[in-house]
């Protein structure tokens, strides 16, 4: 049977993480970035960009706009490098490995929260819903065909497979459930690995998971499971789920690079937002989905602009509300001064 992680090691296990992380991106950050020297002309920016980004469908929007030339067209060179993880983008981003790398906003909110010289420079994927019972979305919660688990308080006092605990996912869950009534702090959240997450809920594992796509949409497609409810908070379509995000050292350096790099994935999203055909096309593509993988597939809204200081404190809230933040930040200073 796969191993599993209860939500108290993990916790142990993600502090002892994220003191890791916050320690190896101090020490990149001692090298020091002189954001009083000159500001260098436009040519000698730097061009090659490596950007950190998911290998699934939310990593969509990046390979949208280096198949279709946005960044070429820009003067760019940007190549795509499949992200192990946000927490593990983040050092690389210090240490000049990564210029660019795409995480989910709470993780951002976490580095950022220790202290951490990086900021957001672009939005990638928005929520796509409201968190409305039924509605498909970038992933959501699934459990058996024959499971007595039917709606959102009925998670409570199971176990339910997360892809880590106090993540963005983790959060919306809690959010959604005692919206609707039910004690959200009850349910039993497990680790469990991306790739097994119909396996474990087939096999009993665990009572319900939460699949991406297009794994979700495959899966219930071929009557393994059913959707109980999709992983969006309540209320909150629009907001950005996941962010591009630079170093402070590197956005002053390179403004114009960085305003480029932007513009780019907002013209891209603006082409493949509602256009299955083309969301098709680069994920056979860049991203090897079979056609199969892709039949029932939901894509997610990329952002077409930059977000608002309102928008992230409805994502600011719910994490102090549930514990992932000690305090609420100010929404400006999470943000790339790049206009």
């Amino acid at each position: 049977m796969p191993a599993i992680t209860n939500s108290s090691s993990l916790v142990r296990r993600s502090s002892a993480a994220a003191a890791t992380v916050a320690l190896a991106l101090m020490l990149g950050a001692c090298g020091g970035s002189d954001t009083a020297a000159p500001q260098p002309a436009a040519a000698d920016q730097v061009k090659d960009l490596k950007v950190g980004a998911t290998p699934t469908l939310s990593g969509l929007g990046l390979r949208v706009a280096v198949s279709d030339g946005n960044f070429s067209s820009s003067s760019l060179n940007v190549s795509a490098v499949a992200n192990k993880s946000a927490n593990d983008a983040v050092p690389q981003l210090l240490s000049g490995e990564l210029q660019v790398a795409q995480m989910d906003t709470i993780t951002f909110m976490q580095a950022r929260s220790q202290g951490l010289p990086v900021r957001i420079i672009a939005v990638n994927g928005e929520q796509s819903t409201n968190g409305g019972n039924g509605e498909m979305s970038a992933a959501g919660v699934v459990a058996k065909t024959d499971s007595p688990i039917n709606s959102p308080t009925d998670l409570v006092g199971k176990k339910v497979g997360v892809p880590a605990i106090k993540t963005q996912t983790w959060m919306n869950i809690r959010a959604f459930v005692d919206a609707a009534g039910g004690d959200s702090s009850k349910i039993d959240f497990v680790e469990v690995p991306s790739a097994q997450t119909i396996d474990l809920v087939t096999q009993g594992t665990v009572q319900a998971s939460t699949p991406a796509e297009p794994l979700m949409s495959s899966s219930i497609a071929a009557g393994k499971v059913k959707l109980i409810h999709n992983t969006d908070a309540p209320g909150n379509k629009g907001v950005p789920s996941s962010v591009y995000v630079a170093t402070e050292d590197f956005i002053a350096k390179n403004p114009d690079t960085v305003r480029k790099f932007a513009d780019s994935v907002y013209a891209a999203a603006k082409k493949v937002n509602g256009n299955r055909e083309l969301a098709a096309k680069v994920a056979q593509s860049e991203l090897k989905y079979t056609p199969e993988q892709l039949a029932n597939a939901f894509y997610q809204t990329f952002g077409t602009s930059e977000t608002t200081p309102a928008q992230l404190d409805k994502i600011s809230d719910l994490a102090v509300k549930y514990g992932i933040l000690t305090e609420k930040p100010k929404a400006e200073d999470l943000l790339a001064d790049i206009k």
